[in-house]
């Protein structure tokens, strides 16, 4: 009765695939993070969300260029695609550009990756979430 093609509504209107990202996503240790003056500080606890879940020694924190540093929370392995995609969209940047990549178009880069995810045949949304902390340049005074 029910299509489990990733883009194919169900009765209730919703993308069953993109649901069970969501619920994958909220599943995972909670990240926050502050910023003040000139530092960003993400943390999140040591716990694991269940005793039958081991710990895999995936960083939750990963510096993607000199102003921007991430944080992921969720599937394990979407983090590290994802981490992974965000270090390589800023190197190639910096290097074609010979600049830092900007954070509009960082944040629009990886928001195309996940409807990109989301409508690629034979492929699953993610079920993870990125926190994404920026600092602006330092402009001499």
């Amino acid at each position: 009765r029910h299509s489990y093609s990733l883009t194919t509504f169900n009765t209730d209107g919703k993308l069953e695939q993109v649901e069970r990202a969501l619920v994958a996503s909220s599943m995972g240790t909670p990240i926050i993070g502050i910023i003040k003056g000139d530092t960003i500080l993400l943390s999140s606890p040591q716990i694991l969300p269940s005793p039958l879940m081991n710990d895999d020694g995936t960083s939750r924190f990963t510096v993607v260029s000199p102003q921007i540093v991430v944080g992921h929370s969720g599937i394990s392995a979407d983090g590290r695609v994802l981490v992974e995609s965000a270090q390589r969209l800023a190197i190639e940047h910096a290097y074609t550009f010979d600049e830092p990549i900007s954070i509009r178009l960082f944040l629009e880069e990886i928001s195309l990756l996940f409807q990109e995810y989301t409508m690629k045949p034979g492929a699953r949304p993610f079920g993870c979430t990125l926190l994404v902390g920026f600092l602006p340049p330092l402009t001499p005074s």
